[in-house]
């Protein structure tokens, strides 16, 4: 067998289009989009997307953990973010009901840590990869950064959304399978009327109730 072009001291045993050689699977795997411009149909690429996804995934629960959520320490405790996080619950929930656009559990999560990826993480997302979901909160968060940065800097409204997912991680599953979260901003918020402003949850009430009567 042939020795790896790039390297010429392995077997080479893969065949690179690219390349238009046969490389060994150690030169392969470090030279993989870096220094080879890989075909998007590429087998190898998989293990590569695979490994990136599962360190992303990793990063994003090590954030969530750092995020007070505790009986006594709990970010919702703060009236600024019981309100940010109810404006956006409410606007979720108001899509839900409306079935206008089909969401899960599953799509409000990820539409939480796309908009946390695009305005905290610096991470670019190609528009097509974007559902209508996440659209629609992208813009809610246009509308309204303005106004949440006047009560909270940057850092806590990102940990207002890493707080979010937080909640559909924990509410989802169970007897209620995808719809736990989603069905428990249904029963627990009530959706706004012309003129009129949100209605904190019981849950978000007790959070301000308990700061409130702290100070």
């Amino acid at each position: 067998m042939a020795k790896c072009w790039l390297c010429s001291t392995k077997k080479g045993k893969r065949y690179c289009p690219p390349l238009d050689k046969i490389i060994c699977p150690t030169c392969c795997g470090t030279s993989r989009l870096k220094t080879i411009d890989c075909n998007a149909d590429c087998r190898y690429r998989t293990g590569v997307a695979f490994q990136n996804r599962r360190t992303e995934q990793k990063e994003l629960m090590e954030l969530m953990k750092q995020v007070p959520q505790g009986q006594y320490d709990d970010i919702f405790q703060e009236p600024a973010v019981a309100f940010m996080a109810y404006e956006i619950e409410t606007f979720i929930r108001e899509i839900y009901v409306s079935g206008n656009i089909r969401v899960t559990d599953t799509t409000v999560f990820e539409a939480y840590k796309t908009v946390y990826a695009i305005h905290f993480q610096g991470k670019p997302v190609e528009e097509n990869r974007i559902d209508e979901l996440t659209k629609e909160l992208l813009n809610l968060y246009s509308k309204n950064i303005h106004i949440w940065e006047l009560n909270m800097d940057e850092g806590k409204i990102g940990q207002v959304f890493l707080r979010l997912m937080i909640s559909v991680k924990n509410m989802s599953g169970g007897r209620m399978g995808e719809y736990g979260y989603l069905n428990f901003l249904k029963h627990n918020l009530r959706g706004r009327r012309k003129n009129e402003g949100f209605v904190i949850s019981s849950v978000r009430l007790k959070h301000l109730q308990i700061s409130q009567n702290a100070q």
